[in-house]
């Protein structure tokens, strides 16, 4: 009876254990590099799970999970996430790949077989999302400035709807030189012209804060021209922006803030993906980011030096007792200089979908949309400039307009892939608009007196165009490791600027009988004549081959033919090569092209009135649109398209696996380059045709756009890259980068007309020489590192920034050099769970700013003789030639969740 029970014991015992044995499994192992060499901390986790534990100084690890068969997820900076299905107990060895920006395929640069950066005859920067989003800065734009230094990306405070954009280039050439990809496909340009005399001045570049850095995977960046590939606008390089295809979902959020208090900025980024019946991918981002503005002003030197440029007297109304008052309760004039309020929201989406996996027949789709507002000081008005404003603006000192724009950002792509005889064709169309709304708040137009608004709608510019793409390509392998790729194919593309006219209000004169000012103060509206709605259509059509002559060496070339509805038509080409060693530690490589950009219907269509500085004092200032008549009286051309040449040549050389680097060095010539001219003034001969033309509408000087210039840009990139060493007891990684650049006018182009009236200068001054040659950093250096230890990842970097130089329009005594600065950036992370990391750290860790007026003029006693650059003391940092922006210090945190 006994043993009876004693067995049913036993038997109810088994039927609990047997199970438990098979659901409490341990699984051991190591985790090496691709050479065998074992790696310590690295994260090990049970995937779908919360269940993880890190590797051992041997590399080794033990985690028991609750049954088999299971997924483990390896991860760790530095490498590539690497999933393992574990079947078994057995002692697993699991080998990850370094995660090296010269190993990663590319996408940028050819359109034949796959390379990597290391493999491409061309230089080619291939940077993780990590890298940007460890800056700490919040918005695309600034993330690549302070990461690549042949980027340049600086904002631009008081300068109308300039001020919600940033000027964004490669290798000093200006935003129209640097084209923008979205995966692979054309970005439209802005809606925008640079107008006020910063760098960028008369350009047309891609809104860069309109993508999400939340929304890639990665940015590849071409430091090469490449017209013959790509067409118009890819003379100084190429930014390809590569939306992700993951499924994981993630919450971001950051808070950040200024050591003086303001600029505070919040941001929400979240975003998952899904798996189409294992048959396709969609990856679906929200970003939603807000900025306050900040407040660097500077304060009026002394009551004499603002009577005396204003001309204010004990005679006048607004006497000098009267100033003195104002200026003891507003030191600044009421100027607000520093970054503005800015609100930005973005949905991004990116998917595809295998329709035959026989044929490799795809169809895929992505898109971006944004919007952003906010609002941007302009010059506050002071009641000895502007008077009566106190009739809308009872007991104020002065009142200060902001530019406050609606802009709307957004592209859609749609596109179908597939394979035929070993062809592969990629047939796509690509949609994109930007548009800006201007209002103007807070402002007022004299002619109105007490009936005068103070918000203004002051009407619209519209940039919008459709690409349509078919790309063939095909590789033909052969023996030893020889291949040839032909790829070959056409695009079409239409594209509309559109200007709408402003609210009456806004430029009207309601007493045009009486010597006042009219239209909206600081930025006028645009009149019925100014609107217009012009279009242009180009086709295209191109050949680029690559051939593996050997393992070791390649030769590739390229043509293009373009035909453009406008001003005819342009055919660019390319050639490139690349030889590398046997063992694949040397590359040496080179390539010789030739370019175009078409002038932007931008360039050759806008027009506007603005309130600016110049040598003559703050005047209404108009931009005239290449096509009206009134130019072709002054004997100013159409614009032609700009052409270059550009020669490159470099080395990348893998030290060891973990150590490397790249040396290139370049000259990119560019002819009959498009500028915004200087301002012509008023001769004084009313039949003067200069005259007549100011008068006609109704500005005090005027400029436009024409192939003014010729340059050549000479300089050296630089990346020296080091990943996943071991030091002490944690891991090390980080690089050096640096881009020594250099650009000269070459040439001038002047129309007869304004050699005949000694215009020259007017045209294009000293100053307008500076803005090209030395108003960005002629050197740029980036170094950076990170060290991780178990959970905890320290970052530290350096940046530095050259001298920048300004030279005035017409005497020396007022030129300056602004000196170099080096700025420091920390950072701290720790993985609070296997799902939350936290970050903390502080941008410009020692409060280093330009330098000030004060300090580049201290031999004329701290300002410059003439007083409109420093607008007697309220801009205390050059707003001309700012190399990193004026915030100062910022003190950052961001907490990741990932599901």
């Amino acid at each position: 009876m006994r043993q009876k029970y004693l067995l049913k014991l036993c038997t109810v015992a088994m039927t609990f254990l047997i199970p438990l044995g098979f659901m409490a499994q341990t699984i051991k192992g190591k985790i090496t590099d691709s050479s065998g060499g074992t790696l310590p901390y690295m994260n090990v986790v049970e995937k779908g799970t919360k269940n993880g534990t890190v590797t051992d100084d041997n590399g080794e690890f033990s985690i028991t999970v609750k049954s088999l068969p299971t997924i483990i997820t390896v991860s760790s900076m530095g490498f590539a996430t690497k999933s393992v299905k574990v079947a078994n107990s057995d002692y697993l060895t699991i080998v990850v790949q370094e995660d090296n920006a010269l190993n990663e395929i590319i996408l940028v640069g050819s359109r034949g077989k796959p390379r990597t950066a290391f493999d491409s005859p061309v230089p080619i920067d291939n940077i993780k999302i990590s890298e940007l989003t460890q800056t700490g800065q919040g918005v695309l734009d600034q993330q690549l400035m302070f990461k690549v230094p042949s980027y340049n990306s600086t904002q631009q405070p008081v300068s109308d709807a300039g001020a919600h954009f940033s000027p964004a280039d490669l290798r000093g050439l200006f935003p129209s030189r640097t084209l923008v990809l979205v995966n692979g496909k054309r970005k439209n340009a802005s809606a925008l012209v640079y107008s006020y005399v910063t760098p960028g001045r008369g350009e047309v570049g891609v809104d860069m804060k309109s993508v999400p850095s939340a929304a890639l995977e990665r940015v590849e960046i071409l430091r090469d021209g490449a017209a013959a590939q790509y067409g118009s606008d890819a003379v100084a390089g190429v930014i390809n922006l590569v939306l992700k295809k993951s499924m994981d979902p993630f919450v971001n959020t950051s808070y950040s803030v200024t050591s003086e208090g303001d600029g505070e900025q919040y941001q929400l980024e979240t975003g998952f993906g899904v798996n189409i019946r294992d048959k396709g991918y969609a990856n679906f981002t929200f970003n939603y980011f807000d900025a306050k503005r900040t407040q660097r002003a500077g304060t009026v030197t002394s009551v004499e030096d603002e009577a005396g440029y204003w001309g204010v007297t004990d005679a006048t109304d607004f006497n000098t007792t009267d100033l003195t008052a104002f200026l003891d309760k507003n030191p600044s004039a009421g100027f607000q200089v520093g970054t503005p309020d800015m609100t930005i929201t973005n949905f991004s989406y990116n998917m595809g979908y295998t329709l035959d996996e026989e044929t490799e027949t795809e169809v895929y789709s992505f898109g971006t949309l944004t919007n952003r507002s906010g609002a941007a000081p302009q010059f506050a008005r002071v009641p000895y400039w502007v008077g009566g404003f106190q009739q809308i603006y009872p007991g104020q000192d002065f009142f200060l307009a902001e530019m406050a724009p609606q802009i709307v950002d957004n592209t859609l792509a749609i596109g179908i892939k597939t394979v035929y005889n070993g062809w592969n064709f990629d047939l796509s169309s690509t949609t994109g608009k930007n548009r800006i709304d201007y209002y103007i708040n807070n402002s007022f137009n004299q002619s109105y007196g007490a009936s005068s608004p103070s918000d203004f709608y002051n009407g619209a510019h519209q940039f919008s165009h459709v690409v349509n793409n078919l790309d063939v390509v095909r590789t033909f392998e052969g023996d030893d490791d020889r291949s040839i790729s032909v790829a070959f194919g056409a695009e079409h593309r239409t594209e509309r600027f559109l200007t709408e006219e402003g609210e009456l209000a806004s430029y009207n004169d309601a007493t045009p009988n009486i010597a006042d000012r009219t239209g909206s103060e600081s930025f006028g509206g645009f009149k019925p004549e100014n609107a217009s709605d012009d279009y242009r259509s180009n086709i295209g059509i191109y050949t680029d081959i690559s051939a593996d002559l050997s393992e070791s060496f390649l030769v590739g070339g390229a043509l293009r033919f373009e035909n453009y509805s406008d001003f005819g038509s342009n055919v660019s080409w390319k050639l490139n090569s690349r030889w590398k060693t046997d063992n694949d530690k040397l590359a040496v490589r080179g390539s010789v092209s030739s370019g175009f950009r078409a002038p932007s219907l931008h360039q050759m269509f806008y027009t506007a009135i603005t309130t600016t500085l110049t040598a003559n004092g703050i005047q209404q200032n108009g931009i005239l649109n290449n096509s009206d008549p009134a130019l072709r009286a002054l004997g100013i051309p159409e614009l032609n398209p700009e052409t270059s040449n550009s020669i490159g040549a470099g080395i990348s050389y893998r030290i060891t696996r973990k150590l490397g680097f790249t040396l290139d060095l370049y000259q990119i010539d560019v002819n009959d380059r498009i500028a915004l001219s200087g301002q012509v003034t008023p001769t004084g001969d009313p039949s003067s045709p200069i005259d007549q033309t100011l008068d006609a509408v109704n500005v005090g000087a005027a400029g436009f756009f024409l192939n003014a210039i010729d340059t050549r840009t000479k300089g050296i990139d630089l990346v020296f890259s080091y990943d996943n060493i071991k030091l002490g007891d944690g891991i090390l990684s980080g690089s050096i980068a640096a881009n020594f650049n250099k650009t000269e006018v070459t040439g001038f182009n002047y129309p007869k007309f304004i050699e005949d009236n000694n215009l020259q200068n007017a045209i294009f001054s000293r100053e307008d020489i500076s803005r090209v040659e030395s108003w960005r950093p002629r050197q740029k250096i980036i170094a950076s590192a990170n060290y991780r230890i178990d959970k905890l990842t320290a970052g530290l970097s350096f940046m530095n920034y050259g001298s920048v130089t300004y030279r005035h329009a017409s005497d020396a005594s007022n030129d300056a050099t602004f000196g170099g600065k080096t700025l420091t950036d920390i950072n701290v992370s720790y993985e609070l769970t296997d799902k939350l990391n936290l970050t903390v750290g502080v941008n410009n860790l020692f409060n280093v700013y330009p330098d000030t007026f004060a300090d580049a003029y201290s031999k004329t006693g701290g300002v410059p003789n003439d007083r409109n650059l420093d607008f007697v003391g309220r801009f205390k940092y050059p707003w001309q030639t700012t190399q990193f922006g004026i915030d100062g210090t910022r003190i950052f945190t961001k907490l990741a969740f990932s599901f």
